[in-house]
């Protein structure tokens, strides 16, 4: 049998924390500063709704063994990483990407990228939008969506494209387009509140949007 170690916590590096602790050994400070560093960016600084108290704790013991704040060093992973503006649209569209496949055969995929400066964000918008009508249709995916999520606004801006996608969403979330686009107030993570509606959506519809 294949053992593993599953656990309701926002991040992986959580788990591994507390192995180093069941285990009496000491966390050096520089793979500290990893650890707390995908706890950073997994719970999007605390603020994502598969953030746990354990997380925050592992973190919090995590940077002080690093030497680090947890607040400041966050700002600094996620400014660091949407710098975006010497990457392609199709870079940034893969970046954090995934493909779903729903109940009749229904094949969509979701890309996101997550930002502190919502100036960047309507940037990106801008660029992605005619990549993701020329992607749709590729790999057997029939409507594409991209999550534009603001951390400090704690909301995300989806986009949409293909036949059925719009239905598709707004079916998920009961909120009309304004402008191409769903704006959804409270919701960071794809994994825990995104995917759901969508795949319950399509499951709804069936075969309507084959």
């Amino acid at each position: 049998p294949i053992y593993f170690r599953n656990e309701p916590v926002g991040c992986t590096a959580t788990i591994i924390y507390s192995i180093y602790k069941e285990k009496g050994f000491k966390v050096p400070p520089q793979i500290a500063g990893l650890l707390c560093s995908a706890i950073l960016s997994d719970t999007l600084m605390f603020r994502s709704p598969t953030c746990t108290m354990l997380d925050r704790a592992a973190a919090e013991a995590l940077s002080a063994i690093a030497g680090i704040d947890c607040q400041s060093f966050g700002i600094e992973i996620f400014t660091a990483g949407s710098n975006l503006k010497d990457k392609t649209p199709e870079e940034i569209f893969y970046q954090d990407y995934k493909k779903f496949i729903a109940e009749g055969d229904i094949c969509f995929g979701v890309g996101q990228i997550s930002s502190m400066d919502a100036d960047e964000l309507r940037e990106i918008k801008e660029r992605l939008i005619p990549f993701m009508v020329s992607e749709c249709g590729r790999h057997g995916v029939s409507r594409v969506y991209f999550m534009l999520t603001d951390i400090m606004e704690q909301s995300t801006e989806l986009l949409f494209y293909g036949e059925g996608s719009e239905e598709m969403a707004v079916n998920a979330f009961k909120i009309e387009p304004k402008d191409g686009t769903i704006y959804l107030k409270g919701v960071v993570s794809r994994k825990k509140q995104l995917i759901p509606p969508l795949m319950e959506a399509a499951q709804m519809i069936g075969s309507d949007y084959v």
